[in-house]
């Protein structure tokens, strides 16, 4: 297709282009004004890590080669885990602040920012004071759950050792006085040597033995308790789901456009196919169908996607707390051997101690109960002092800080991006809807469409025009061009048969077949032929109207014998051109038309004139444009573009052809400028200059 035909296609539809510019335009516009301004309370923090120990939520974070963006993606999905969500909600509640978690959760965005440890948590909402202290919340909370999980470890040794430590001191105040007691009853003041020896062998035995069962039991606990932790938390979590249309959905809403289809055809009459009213048993059939497969629509409305794929990976959360869990549990059973040992080499000194007389074997027994209570004490003493510094020390060296308070800032809306890309989108969005409906535009458009439908040449195609009627205005040179193109077809005919008496047919109405015919008239009468146009449309004339001319005598008055041929000949304007209008209406146009008399006229007729054209009504619908082609001998077919075959034109060409009819061609009506490659042409080409007329009578126009 030529670029003018592109362009008169969008010109031609330029008010789809139009109106959906305006639509589009004045959505974005109504959209802007009732669009609710928000705003985003935004907070920063950065994961500081120091170089002490620690226990963080990460398995290894001092490796040289640590990803920090996806430990802050991690930190990001803890800091919008239900666990610090249900907690923000809890204290924002206590501010008389309610929320849903699935609400904050879709306000909340937490994006880490690229090549660094920081991290923006932001919350999107119509209140800004609520928008900034939901930010802030969420990052409180986020600390506190934060903290937790990487002081875990320190905080659990050191409320296991503050239960230890009272334990001791029960048992070393209670060793204290076992001694005490036994001494006063029996007099003993000290050990022998031997006793020395063994109290002070199962003094350090005893006291390490403590130590590692109070390793044991602390290992023990945590094993436990990250063991319930671990139980807790999925293995796999899901990172992207996609969906798809249900097939089944899909597959019954084509059937029911399909039923539909069929039932519009059916009330509206397919093409070779009689009409059915909504009570034909097949309507009623198709009706039946359409409304079982409505009904199966309604059931699959709720499946209308399901899921076509899930991709998921391992719980980072719970993998850490597995490699938690399997530190301690080492510990646990190194711990567990390590008490066994020391048990065995505490029973091996007891059963030493068994040599020694009996007084001097529980004093020594005694005595190192209370050595060995004494030690653990300390030692407990010590431990806890050491563990509460840990904590202190992992809490200053591994915390998120916040670097900036929590604030507000108003939210982009975009409306004048969206305003600018309604206006930029929208004329492509209408010229591609130009189109489509020019492809899916099944109608006849061109003359080669017409020669295939019609099954004859196209003598010629007249341009579409609000000024088409040569006899009442003054037409473009175009419209002058098209109905020359036509009288030198009909010379070239008469070259070879005698055509000097013209039927203008249509098949169907409202195709410009009068307009064709009195412009076919007054085109040869311009050429200088001695023309008589008549008016044989007894249905609806109209070529009265056109020259202005009174309709009281005519063809009726001359086939019914009331009237001669002189007195039903009315000059027009038109040097050359005579016309017979109808005169008034019979009640049977059939009879007249199918009598001797017409037969008659039109002998008589073509006796005075070079060319006698008859206008007849629409042959769907009538039989007098087939009766008078049956006297006169010779057709012109007029069709109209923008119609969708219907079977009338084959039908009215059979008819003629079992008349004998000769069918010279067809004009084809009312032809859009942008599908006609002879328009352009000529107004790139020959617009503005002067049409030439023929000089004169039948002589020029047969040659």
């Amino acid at each position: 297709m030529e670029f003018w035909r592109y362009y008169r296609i969008v010109r031609r539809r330029r008010w789809l282009i139009l109106l959906g510019m305006a639509i589009c335009v004045g959505a974005v516009v109504y959209s802007n004004m009732h669009t609710v301004q928000k705003w985003t309370g935004r907070t920063t923090l950065m994961e500081k890590i120091g170089p002490g120990e620690g226990v963080s939520v990460f398995p290894d974070p001092y490796m040289m080669n640590r990803d920090v963006q996806m430990e802050l993606s991690n930190l990001a999905s803890i800091a919008t885990s239900q666990r610090v969500l249900e907690s923000a909600i809890d204290t924002l509640r206590d501010l008389s602040l309610n929320m849903k978690v699935d609400e904050i959760l879709r306000a909340t965005r937490v994006e880490p920012v690229k090549d660094t440890n920081i991290m923006a948590i932001e919350v999107t909402l119509p209140d800004p004071e609520v928008a900034k202290v939901a930010a802030d919340v969420i990052a409180a909370e986020f600390k506190k759950v934060y903290a937790e999980l990487n002081n875990y470890s320190v905080r659990q040794s050191r409320e296991f050792i503050e239960a230890q430590l009272a334990t001791t001191r029960k048992s070393m105040i209670q060793a204290q006085n076992a001694l005490r007691n036994y001494k006063e009853s029996c007099g003993i003041v000290e050990l022998n040597i031997q006793g020395q020896a063994l109290v002070q062998r199962l003094e350090m035995s005893k006291t390490n033995l403590v130590q590692a069962n109070a390793a044991y039991m602390s290992a023990a606990a945590r094993t436990k308790k990250q063991g319930q932790e671990l139980q807790g938390l999925p293995e796999w979590e899901k990172v992207s789901e996609t969906t798809a249309l249900n097939p089944i959905w899909q597959q019954l809403k084509q059937s029911l456009l399909q039923l539909e289809s069929r039932r519009a055809g059916m009330l509206n009459g397919n093409p070779g196919e009689s009409r059915r009213g909504t009570n034909h048993p097949e309507v009623l059939e198709l009706q039946r169908q359409i409304d079982d497969v409505k009904t199966q629509l309604a059931e699959e409305i709720k499946k209308q996607y399901e899921l076509a794929s899930s991709t998921q990976a391992k719980s980072t959360l719970r993998q850490n707390a597995l490699d938690r869990w399997i530190a301690t549990k080492i510990d646990e059973v190194g711990s567990q051997a390590q008490v066994e040992v020391l048990s065995n080499e505490v029973g091996q000194v007891l059963s030493e101690m068994a040599s020694i007389p009996e007084q001097q074997a529980k004093f020594a027994e005694l005595e190192t109960d209370v050595q060995s209570a004494t030690n653990t004490y300390a030692l407990m003493s010590s431990k806890l002092a050491e563990a509460r510094i840990k904590e202190q020390k992992v809490k200053n060296e591994v915390a998120l800080k916040t670097i900036d308070a929590a604030y507000y800032i108003p939210v982009n809306q975009k409306q004048m991006l969206k305003l600018v890309l309604a206006l930029l989108l929208s004329p492509l969005l209408g010229i591609g809807a130009a189109f489509m409906l020019y492809y899916l535009d099944n109608t006849i458009k061109t003359a080669p469409e017409a020669e295939k439908l019609l099954g004859m040449p196209v003598l010629s195609a007249v341009p579409e025009s609000r000024a088409h009627s040569f006899a009442r205005q003054r037409c473009s040179e175009m419209m002058d061009v098209a109905y020359q193109m036509l009288t030198s077809n009909l010379w070239i005919a008469s070259q070879t048969r005698d055509i000097s008496g013209l039927v203008v047919v249509s098949a169907e109405p409202n195709v410009g077949r009068s307009v064709v015919a009195s412009n076919l008239a007054i085109a040869l009468a311009k050429e200088g032929a001695r023309v008589i146009l008549v008016d044989a449309d007894l249905r609806q004339p109209t070529q009265h109207l056109m020259f202005g001319i009174d309709n009281k005598v005519g063809l009726t008055n001359v086939l019914a014998g009331g009237a001669s041929l002189e007195d039903a000949l009315v000059p027009t304007k038109i040097q050359g051109l005579l016309l017979v209008p109808t005169g008034p209406i019979p009640d049977n146009p059939v009879k007249l038309l199918r009598s001797e008399a017409m037969k008659s006229l039109d002998d008589q007729i073509k006796s005075v004139a070079d060319f006698v054209i008859y206008d007849t009504p629409a042959g769907v619908a009538f039989p007098d444009a087939v009766l008078v082609a049956a006297h006169v001998g010779t057709a012109l077919v007029v069709h109209s573009t923008g119609r969708v075959s219907r079977g009338s034109e084959a039908d009215l060409r059979v008819r003629l052809d079992s008349v004998g009819v000769q069918i010279l061609g067809a004009v084809l009506n009312k032809v859009k400028r942008e599908d006609s490659s002879i328009y352009f042409h000529y107004r790139r080409s020959y617009e503005g200059i002067a049409v030439a007329q023929a000089p004169s009578g039948k002589k020029s126009a047969k040659g």
